[in-house]
């Protein structure tokens, strides 16, 4: 058997005291890095300033991408309104041709 001598039964207080001091420190380096607000707030801060860059990047695509279908349609539409109001014009100069040929005729006739 082994026989605890004082120097072992020392030793191993001192290995131990040793342990708890630094579980001791540990603790208290926890404790304080949850106590040190100004560095938490700090922390949450640049984490929210990340999460804003990044729905800010995202919101800025999506209005791009909203934007470039709005000009679609509506260069769609202007298209067709031209087309439209070429065609009025185009009615108008006929019936009024048509209008001017009868009246004439209608002159020659007199």
């Amino acid at each position: 058997m082994t026989e605890n001598t004082p120097r072992d039964s020392v030793q191993a207080l001192t290995d131990e005291i040793d342990r708890t001091r630094e579980q001791l420190g540990e603790t208290v380096e926890a404790l304080a890095a949850k106590a040190d607000v100004k560095a938490r707030a700090r922390d949450k801060a640049a984490d929210l300033t990340g999460h804003v860059a990044s729905a800010a990047d995202q919101l800025r695509e999506q209005a791009a991408a909203r934007a470039s279908q709005v000009r679609g349609g509506l260069a769609g539409k202007v298209t067709g309104a031209r087309r439209t109001a070429a065609v009025a014009v185009a009615v108008a100069g006929i019936t009024l041709a048509g209008w001017l040929f009868a009246r004439r005729g209608r002159r020659e006739r007199s």
